[in-house]
């Protein structure tokens, strides 16, 4: 990353929000009690539910899927092996421990109550968490790290080249696509840098010359960071970012909540191979390299060092809607409605799969939504309610500007921690 005036001043820049830092803070690596921290992971594209986590006691999943539904048996069984409840995608065998640890929560039928089948709108909605208004600019993490009035960019990162929609907004965060590449860059880095400190330093009291040391404060503490793990990580884009966000939350910098995304879930045609099998357009297959990213993940927080770091960290993987039930002629599935989430860490109520009011409505078009999608039961803003308030400890008092519109009550959590 090459750190200019432009890159300072652009709005939605990876460092616009660190202007808000004052000026010549700086965060050491810190010693003591390691702090919470929410990893989310958006699944872009619309995950299919359905192949992801089998109904495999339902006889409509096998007749209106006859080319794509996982063969009956095929399905890695949930529920203690009961051949009448779900089970994972075949090669979740990874998911599938996690989930006998207990260390994993799969939530069915969760998603947005908003209708779009657009990828656009619908991630709009689920980033902002607040389906059907378009008023609303900033997105849930960001609104979060106001609402505890967070000054520290280093609280709210983003994996990518610039601030994933969750964290946008004026809080302040930071985005790096790689902890190696955020730096100034290019030839003579030292004297540019000094040229850039000697330059706004006149002008350090004002917005942009404190933005200048925010932003090279934070190129001092993620460069501080070290990314050494005795953890071998697959050859995948998501298992390369999460090797950094382990990394960090290892080091105990200040990270409060990162998002990271995994594209790729668009699946109109050839669903199973896209999802499982390495090679083709999109490389590793979805599923697969979900699947390995991140039990090489779990593995390096757990015990790190004498430190159960899992412990601290909540992964919740999420994505914008979920797909149809029939599948289409390209033996794959189009836009849907209800999907599904699942919840990664050391303290989570894991090894269940939940389903609101442990009721699955089935899957002939009467029990459907517009008899054509799976419903959605789980409104995706509790889970993020529940996660904030039992993982992160806020109260529930404190999160209505994080979900304008929206009540939340602790009533209606699904139990992640139950």
């Amino acid at each position: 990353m090459r750190l200019t005036r432009r890159d300072l001043i652009k709005a939605g820049g990876a460092l616009a929000t660190a202007y808000f830092l004052p000026r010549g803070a700086r965060r050491a690596l810190a010693g003591g009690a390691t702090e919470k921290v929410l990893v989310a992971i958006f699944l872009r594209g619309g995950a299919d539910p359905l192949n992801l986590v089998v109904p495999a006691f339902d006889s409509t999943y096998y007749a209106v899927r006859p080319d794509i539904a996982i063969a009956a048996g095929a399905e890695l069984q949930l529920n203690g092996g009961d051949n009448h409840g779900f089970g994972f995608f075949p090669l979740w065998s990874d998911m599938k421990q996690m989930y006998d640890d207990g260390e994993l929560v799969a939530l069915h039928l969760a998603g947005s109550t908003d209708p779009s089948r657009s990828h656009f709108d619908a991630q709009d909605f689920m980033e902002k968490a607040a389906p059907g208004n378009r008023t609303i600019t900033d997105g849930w993490l960001n609104r979060y790290l106001g609402a505890i009035a967070n000054s520290d960019p280093i609280a709210g990162l983003s994996i990518s080249d610039a601030p994933q929609l969750a964290m946008r907004g004026p809080s302040p965060n930071v985005a790096f696509s790689a902890i190696n590449q955020f730096l100034v860059q290019g030839d003579f880095a030292s004297a540019r840098r000094a040229a850039l400190q000697s330059y706004y330093s006149a002008g350090a009291a004002d917005t942009l010359g404190a933005g200048v040391d925010a932003a090279l404060s934070a190129v001092d503490v993620i460069q501080s960071v070290n990314t050494a793990t005795g953890v071998t990580y697959p050859n995948n884009k998501l298992a390369t970012a999460l090797k950094d966000v382990a990394a960090i939350i290892k080091a105990d910098i200040g990270a409060k909540v990162v998002a990271v995304a995994l594209d790729g879930w668009d699946h109109h045609t050839d669903l199973n191979t896209r999802l499982g099998e390495v090679g083709g357009e999109d490389g590793d297959g979805k599923a697969v390299e979900l699947n390995v990213a991140l039990k090489a993940f779990r593995d390096d927080l757990f015990n790190s060092g004498g430190t159960n770091y899992l412990d601290h960290t909540l992964t919740l993987c999420m994505t914008e809607f979920g797909r149809r039930v029939v599948q289409n002629g390209g033996a794959g599935t189009d836009h849907g409605h209800g999907g599904v989430m699942f919840a990664i860490g050391g303290g989570v109520a894991g090894g269940k799969l939940i389903l609101k009011g442990d009721l699955w409505p089935g899957l002939d078009p009467p029990n459907l939504f517009n008899g054509e999608d799976l419903q959605v039961t789980t409104d995706f803003r509790d889970v993020l309610a529940e996660s904030l308030f039992a993982h992160l400890g806020m109260s529930v008092s404190a999160m209505a500007p994080i979900f304008p519109g929206f009540t939340v009550k602790q009533s209606s959590f699904p139990g992640l921690y139950a």
